[in-house]
């Protein structure tokens, strides 16, 4: 059985500035997967996004889990498919004993991704938005599975504080543009995932940038974190990092790390994220002069390589 320490983690694992900006992603009405219940007894006083002080009657125990707001937030609300940054803390049922918590530090959230019948904190961060905090009360293992936590028994009440920090759409939804010539076809599969097909031409020798679809969202200035997903492939098709194996969006910083004290992006990565719009898919080419320095160049990466990244952008910070 896995640790308590592990409890949040493993429930990212598994599922994989109050309100955040996605942008306008039409999203149908959503029903709550869970009902209201023992959670509506649950305090939490403190800062949104800070570690708050639970309190509620004692003993609590939870007949069936439930969910209670406590405070409601804006913009979207989660759906299956979204991603969810949040920072929760979990204490007893029995004493308000803390068991676990998350780091609660900005830019360190847990990021999940909602899956259906995936979990119960999964059904939970479902319908909230960005900006809300709200309690979930059940079991130890309706909650987390088969753990372990010493002093507590599997069928013991436990109580979870959540702040959703942040929701994100799973893919990019912007309106078709048409794309450049000579850079790669790129198509998208139901999960937004895309197939690359590199063109037999040979790479351009400038910076080309070509929006593939155009988002409704907020456009992207130079320094925000832009929450995305990327896949980076060399010319010849061969696929050197991708977010999307990893089933996790990155947060990439708007800004080119070389003049920024190493925070940002090579120089042609940020350009091709400064002015972009929330929603949008982009491709660009970048030549080895708007990449790495040499003292820098990746070993994944032949030494003046041009390389190609396909871009979900999904929200911006």
């Amino acid at each position: 059985m896995r640790p308590v320490i592990r409890l949040l983690a493993s429930a990212s694992a598994t599922l994989i500035a109050a309100a955040t900006l996605t942008g306008c992603a039409i999203t149908p009405e959503c029903s709550p997967a869970i009902a209201s219940g023992s959670a509506s007894l649950v305090n939490a006083d403190g800062q949104f996004g800070t570690q708050p002080t639970v309190d509620f009657p004692t003993p609590l125990v939870a007949e069936t889990p439930s969910v209670a707001t406590m405070s409601d937030g804006v913009g979207r609300e989660a759906q299956h498919g979204d991603f969810v940054d949040f920072e929760a803390v979990v204490v007893t049922g029995k004493d308000i004993t803390q068991l676990t918590a998350t780091a609660y530090e900005v830019g360190n959230e847990q990021r999940v991704q909602l899956a259906p019948e995936s979990s119960l904190l999964n059904d939970a961060l479902l319908c909230q938005q960005a900006g809300s905090r709200f309690a979930l009360t059940g079991t130890l293992t309706e909650v987390f599975g088969e753990v372990s936590a010493e002093g507590v028994t599997p069928n013991a009440t436990v109580v979870v504080v959540v702040d959703v920090i942040g929701v994100y759409p799973g893919k990019a939804w912007g309106t078709p543009q048409l794309a450049k010539d000579g850079l790669p076809a790129v198509t998208s599969a139901p999960d937004g995932r895309p197939g690359v097909a590199m063109p037999y031409s040979a790479a351009p020798a400038d910076l080309t940038i070509s929006t593939l679809s155009r988002g409704d969202g907020l456009v992207v200035t130079e320094g925000q974190t832009v929450v995305a997903h990327y896949m980076g492939l060399l010319w010849d098709g061969v696929v050197f990092d991708s977010s999307w194996e990893q089933n996790r969006p990155a947060n990439l910083v708007a800004q080119s790390f070389i003049e920024n004290d190493g925070v940002g992006v090579i120089p042609g990565f940020a350009k091709a994220l400064i002015g972009q719009t929330v929603g949008s898919r982009v491709v660009v080419s970048i030549p080895a002069s708007e990449g790495y320095p040499v003292d820098q160049w990746p070993s994944s990466i032949p030494l003046g390589a041009t390389i190609v990244f396909v871009v979900d952008i999904l929200g911006v910070k």
